[in-house]
């Protein structure tokens, strides 16, 4: 059929609105059908400027990929990508940016930008920075309340609430501490329970001081212990330690810093606790 120019404009005008409409049909249904209830606007929540991402995933075992900082895209068998604590660059922080890295669910442990920039993330995910236990995407999350200490470093923040967060993804047990700065009473050891895979911050300031990460780690008895925010060539801060300083005479060191990402399934979990020094993207 031959259209006329007139016939034409109309077609075209009437396929536009029809296109604009479903857009805005799938982010209204996105935001106020999905969201967990965060205490906060559904703008800062799910606003995420690019909504096309995908989730399927080649590998059947969970994926982990570190970014830098406290910060983690969790991949599970089935493709849902998690990320935890994204952070915001600067002239100390020298990780490269997320980049609009798209994710299905975002953790949010505190309030400062090394812990909490989700602008940085791409998709349109659930962010969650609560403590009711909640599962999305057969993801199974819930949060545990502890404290900061003060943080000078990316915008400063006092001493305040700190969510450890625990995730089970394919049956695998993680517990990423946030920005734990003391060491956990028995009442939160026994909220947090058992753990596959601790993710545990080492550079002693505005977090746990490098002399009590053995304690933590002793209370959590965790089968894998990945490092993290800890003073390196992308992460400049002075005072933080550095990993080597926490490694320093340990012994089931796992260096992994020539591979960007490294499976587990519950099968292939050490029977004695290892230590894996992720590399990060350059």
């Amino acid at each position: 059929m031959i259209l006329g120019k007139q016939s034409r404009r109309r077609f075209f005008k009437h396929l536009m609105s029809l296109s604009a409409f479903g857009a805005a049909s799938v982010m209204f249904f996105r935001r106020r059908g999905k969201t967990v209830d965060l205490g906060i606007g559904a703008e800062e929540a799910c606003a995420m400027i690019n909504p096309e991402y995908a989730t399927t995933a080649d590998h059947h075992e969970m994926k982990i990929e570190y970014f830098g900082m406290s910060c983690f895209l969790i991949t599970s068998g089935n493709g849902t990508r998690i990320i935890t604590d994204p952070f915001f660059t600067d002239k100390q922080v020298l990780h490269p940016q997320l980049g609009k890295e798209p994710a299905d669910i975002v953790t949010v442990s505190c309030g400062n930008y090394a812990h909490c920039y989700v602008y940085a993330v791409g998709g349109m995910p659930y962010v969650y920075r609560i403590k009711a236990p909640t599962e999305l995407m057969g993801v199974k999350l819930r949060g545990v309340s502890t404290r900061h200490l003060e943080m000078k470093e990316i915008g400063p923040t006092r001493p305040d609430e700190n969510v450890v967060m625990c995730l089970e993804v394919d049956g695998i047990r993680i517990c990423h501490l946030g920005a734990l700065g003391h060491v956990l009473s028995d009442g939160q050891v026994k909220e947090i329970g058992t753990v596959d895979i601790l993710m545990l911050p080492v550079g002693g300031v505005s977090t746990v001081p490098l002399a009590d990460c053995d304690q933590v780690c002793s209370q959590l008895n965790p089968k894998v212990i990945i490092p993290m925010h800890y003073r390196s060539e992308r992460c400049v801060f002075p005072s933080w330690a550095t990993l080597g300083d926490f490694l320093k005479g340990r012994k089931n060191v796992i260096d992994s810093r020539g591979l960007p990402e490294r499976y587990f399934s519950r099968s292939t979990l050490p029977t004695e606790t290892q230590i894996l020094w992720l590399g990060y993207p350059t």
